[in-house]
């Protein structure tokens, strides 16, 4: 079994709480982080993620919770910032949390739809101003060979693919995600994956969505690397046997797991306990109770 300190899981889950579906207010969100933080689990859990629309009210809030959580007051949150505003508002939020003692800003994340023709420009000021920052573009869910090629360049570290969302359409199809897992790879651009990976084995949801797993993108990243086609990534994304998968992670030995993490940064959950739960009960990763 693997442990939360095992490469393969440190930092894999980025808490999403305040995004849909799971939308939890902030105080809620932050109180449940600060528990994170101080569990058997805590490794595996990476920065909170705020909207820059609500960084003043993350600030405002934070210094309660981390006063309620005694010894953990003094350490800084982790946080990756979310750009969903532009011009102005971006530049104040961005602002407040680099200067806020009471976190520590290590990621920015933002859509390349949003930025197009002045994308390379923006991560040049990520990284100017924002030297020791991960500068993450989300890139289209289809066409996205023009976003990809920013990857590289100052400022963006790491590309974002969207894996769900609030509906059935949001969720690419196997097709679609592992066309994106090959050309990241054969590119060797990390990549975090966001929305919809709230179990480790593929399903159907309770309101119908087809979704993939955290196992299913571990298995078919690792099937990218070793230069496996659309195809056959798509069919290891498609699998619904929790023992095909769990075979598969099993059969690595530590440097395959540090592979894997080199390309799959992260996955952006609402959830992060959902799929660790189904780790531990899949007899895969065992570390406690939560």
């Amino acid at each position: 079994m693997v442990r939360a300190s095992d490469p393969l899981l440190v930092g894999l889950l980025d808490d999403a709480a305040l995004f849909p579906p799971g939308s939890a207010p902030m105080a809620e969100g932050l109180a449940a982080h600060a528990e994170y933080r101080v569990s058997t689990w805590a490794d595996a859990v990476g920065p909170f993620l705020c909207p820059a629309s609500r960084i003043d009210e993350l600030l405002a809030v934070l210094p309660q919770r981390a006063g309620a959580v005694g010894a953990t007051a003094q350490v800084p949150l982790a946080l990756a910032m979310v750009l969903d505003v532009g011009g102005d508002g971006a530049h104040q939020a961005l602002r407040a949390a680099a200067t806020a003692t009471a976190v520590n800003l290590v990621a920015v994340e933002v859509a390349y739809e949003h930025l197009s023709d002045d994308a390379a420009a923006v991560g040049a000021n990520i990284a100017r101003a924002l030297p020791g920052c991960t500068g993450v573009l989300e890139v289209p869910r289809g066409g996205f060979d023009q976003a990809l090629d920013l990857l590289g360049t100052p400022g963006w570290q790491v590309a974002k693919y969207r894996t769900g969302g609030m509906t059935a359409d949001a969720f690419p199809t196997e097709a679609e995600l592992a066309a994106f897992l090959v050309a990241a790879t054969s590119r060797g651009v990390p990549f975090k994956l966001t929305a919809g990976l709230h179990h480790a084995v593929r399903h159907t949801t309770a309101k119908g969505f087809e979704a993939p797993g955290v196992l299913n993108v571990l298995v078919a990243t690792r099937t990218a690397q070793a230069a496996g086609g659309t195809a056959e990534v798509a069919a290891t994304l498609a699998e619904r046997d929790a023992d095909v998968l769990v075979e598969a992670v099993r059969s690595w030995d530590s440097t395959a797991g540090a592979d894997v993490r080199r390309s799959l940064r992260s996955v952006g959950c609402c959830g992060v306990t959902e799929p660790l739960d189904d780790l531990r009960t899949l007899g895969l990763f065992d570390d406690g109770e939560l």
